[in-house]
């Protein structure tokens, strides 16, 4: 990841403007001061989707149809796809909800449309990687978004990731220190393929509806997570 890049994915405008403030926590903020925070803000994430969208990554307000062709022209290829009814806001509309996988890597992405397949809703990149040597543990602990170690003795480890930001900057960061594998040594790992009508039905099972949608699932997909 270059400089100007990460600096950018590092930039936190609300703690920025607290500390314009004398330290001020946000909450304690008056309505200028409020007014002054919610401009930075804007403006801050208007500049970061600008640079990630020339740079070719994910951003927030990104539209479907980018997110989709943006992942499969990194690699990535449908193992599952399905639409799905969401009523809201009075009105009804036709979701997609989308299972990807990168072949070589082993890394699988689920992620949801919102506002008619206008947007996208949300969605998680899911890996292990491993360390190219023992000091590379660090900079691999660093760059994680979330997950741990799974194997000290072989150097793997998990991650997830938001796939809404900057997603390719930061599986580039993490290739600089190691090698994505693409059959996982955690079968039992947490996946989370629920779409959010699912979601929103009392008394769901997480893991019965992502087992099923992973019996759904081409056979390349299925060999990454369960071997």
């Amino acid at each position: 990841m270059d400089i100007k890049t990460e600096e950018i994915l590092r930039k936190d405008s609300l703690a920025e403007t607290e500390r314009m403030f004398g330290g001020k926590h946000w909450s304690e903020f008056n309505g200028a001061e409020n007014m002054v925070a919610l401009f930075n803000c804007i403006t801050d994430n208007e500049i970061k989707a600008k640079h990630l969208e020339e740079i070719g990554d994910t951003y927030h307000s990104m539209s479907w149809d980018y997110f989709k062709n943006l992942i499969t022209s990194k690699g990535f290829v449908n193992g599952y796809t399905y639409d799905f009814a969401y009523n809201g806001f009075d009105e009804s509309h036709q979701e997609e909800a989308v299972i990807y996988y990168h072949p070589s890597k082993g890394l699988v992405i689920w992620a949801t449309s919102f506002n008619g397949k206008q947007s996208v809703n949300g969605g998680s990149l899911y890996g292990e990687i491993k360390a190219n040597t023992k000091d590379d543990e660090m900079t691999i602990w660093y760059k994680l978004s979330t997950g741990g170690c799974i194997d000290k003795e072989n150097l793997i480890f998990e991650t997830s990731h938001d796939v809404r930001e900057g997603l390719f900057s930061k599986l580039s960061a993490l290739e600089e220190a190691g090698t994505f594998l693409n059959k996982w040594t955690n079968r039992n790992r947490f996946l989370w393929f629920v779409d959010y009508v699912e979601d929103d039905v009392p008394g769901y099972d997480y893991k019965k509806i992502t087992k099923e949608k992973i019996i759904k699932c081409t056979k390349g997909l299925q060999d990454i997570i369960c071997g």
